[in-house]
């Protein structure tokens, strides 16, 4: 079966996030008020072949502790859904 699958990943609470430090600061400039923190991580969507969703979630979070993700200053959350034909 065919899915897609869509990871989340951002950096962890209590680690600095220069990105969103930077965004945060420039949105300031800009005029935008009452931002009071701003975290930028990215989304890795993929489709991939497997038996079923379960399987598909296990591949996908192995590809996330092997490659996608630095677990040490990174979270990630995985979305998997059938393909729609």
């Amino acid at each position: 079966m065919l899915f897609h699958a869509e990871v989340l990943i951002t950096p962890r609470e209590g680690v600095l996030d220069t990105q969103g430090k930077a965004v945060q600061k420039t949105l300031t400039h800009l005029g935008y008020s009452g931002i009071d923190e701003v975290r930028v991580g990215r989304i890795v969507r993929m489709k991939l072949e497997a038996a079923d969703a379960a399987s598909a979630e296990k591949s996908v979070k192995s590809m996330c502790e092997d490659l996608l993700a630095n677990e040490l200053i990174e979270t990630f959350a995985i979305t998997v859904k059938e393909a729609v034909k």
